[in-house]
């Protein structure tokens, strides 16, 4: 394979582009190990590998990949038939195949659907990528049809055991991929909220701007950020300065936490671009997604990206509150879905509190991100990543794409 691969397993011998360099740390790409013709049929998804130090592709990992098929109404061995060749298999289970979800909804866990026949007890588990913490749990654990809220992008490995009067238990597993469309950028820290530092650390997406000749700095409206992006301050010159189309499919930011997405909702449109959720203060404990003191990663969407145009990304410690001491942010930004940076923690970044706030403070610029169109017309985008700390509103580096 030539070039950084293609993310399949194309001589079939277990591993991914395993002879292919990456350009930087940090980096991610969707994958598959096993069969290149088997990619995305019945119960098999796509995995992930990063970008590791060595400048070489990690195992492809966190992926739903051809396994021997089991009596349970699924297409194990994804070649497109459930259950086949299995003797005597007679099972009244239905489990699903790969689904989707979006982030920032409930998805619904039906096992009425999986399972008509009589049962004493049901047991919901998750599995989640380890991107997202705290993992999310269904809301009832232990009804027949339950549902949950996923607040991150990410493929989560759901099981539900079914208790039988004769003892012997059923179970489902599959794979939920939670995905966005478009540029989705999300933020977690390590100090957010009570209990953990309680600080306000803000994520920014800067683009390059389309109405002066110079590069313009960060807290201006070619800035989505708190002040002018969110439901609640969303600005009409941000929309004309950015001129990108509404999303009217609700689905999209109407779900968001804090009470931001009914604010959405009274927009009758998703604006593009958006911040769905600012949080300033929150309480771990807190589990309801309506609740104004609930925990979620801030995240800013740009659902139909422009072409030909770079965005950065930015990190700012806002303010430290009463916490003393340093923050340590990571940023995922996805693409389409589809996983194409982490960034953070390997290496560590660490920002310390200036003292006061907004750019008074340190920021971290992340990583620039680039849509384009490749040579078969499709969508694709590039992300480079930057690294750099700064005090101060300025835009930093020369544009790198």
């Amino acid at each position: 394979m030539q070039g950084d691969g293609d993310g399949n397993d194309d001589d079939c011998d277990g591993q991914v582009d395993e002879d292919c360099p990456c350009s930087a740390v940090g980096l991610t790409r969707a994958c598959f190990a096993g069969p290149p013709e088997h990619r995305g049929v019945g119960a098999c998804a796509d995995g992930v590998m990063a970008c590791t130090e060595f400048l070489r592709w990690s195992d492809c990992v966190r992926g739903q990949f051809p396994s021997a098929e089991i009596c349970d109404g699924t297409d194990n061995d994804c070649d497109g038939a459930p259950d086949e060749g299995l003797t005597g298999c007679a099972t009244a289970l239905t489990c699903p195949d790969t689904q989707t979800a979006s982030p920032l909804n409930y998805h619904l866990l039906q096992g009425s659907e999986l399972y008509a026949g009589a049962a004493i007890s049901w047991s919901w588990t998750v599995e989640c990528p380890p991107t997202v913490s705290p993992c999310p749990v269904p809301e009832d654990p232990t009804a027949q049809d339950t549902r949950i809220y996923f607040v991150q992008s990410g493929s989560y490995r759901i099981q539900v055991e079914i208790g039988l009067a004769s003892g012997a238990p059923l179970r489902c597993q599959w794979m939920t991929v939670v995905r966005g469309s478009g540029l989705r950028v999300e933020l977690a820290w390590d100090t957010q909220g009570e209990g953990r530092g309680d600080t306000d650390v803000d994520l920014h997406l800067h683009r390059r701007s389309s109405t002066t000749a110079s590069e313009t700095a960060f807290f201006t409206d070619d800035d989505c950020y708190y002040a002018n992006c969110k439901a609640t301050s969303y600005e009409e010159t941000l929309r004309t300065r950015w001129g990108l189309p509404d999303t009217v499919e609700l689905s999209s930011c109407n779900g968001a936490p804090h009470g931001e997405g009914d604010r959405w909702t009274l927009r009758a449109v998703c604006h593009n671009p958006r911040l769905d959720v600012d949080v300033i203060r929150c309480d771990p404990a807190v589990t309801d997604p309506s609740a104004f003191t609930f925990c979620a990663p801030e995240n800013i969407n740009v659902d139909d990206p422009p072409l030909g145009e770079p965005m950065r990304v930015m990190v700012n410690y806002y303010s430290a509150h009463e916490h003393v001491g340093s923050t340590h942010p990571t940023v995922s930004i996805y693409c389409g879905g589809e996983l194409r940076g982490t960034f953070g923690s390997d290496p560590l970044v660490v920002l310390t509190d200036g003292g006061g706030f907004g750019e008074e403070n340190q920021s971290w610029l992340v990583a620039d991100v680039l849509f384009y169109r490749n040579g078969c017309a499709q969508t694709e985008c590039m992300v480079t990543p930057l690294g750099q700390l700064q005090t101060g509103s300025g835009f930093g580096p020369p544009w790198s794409y």
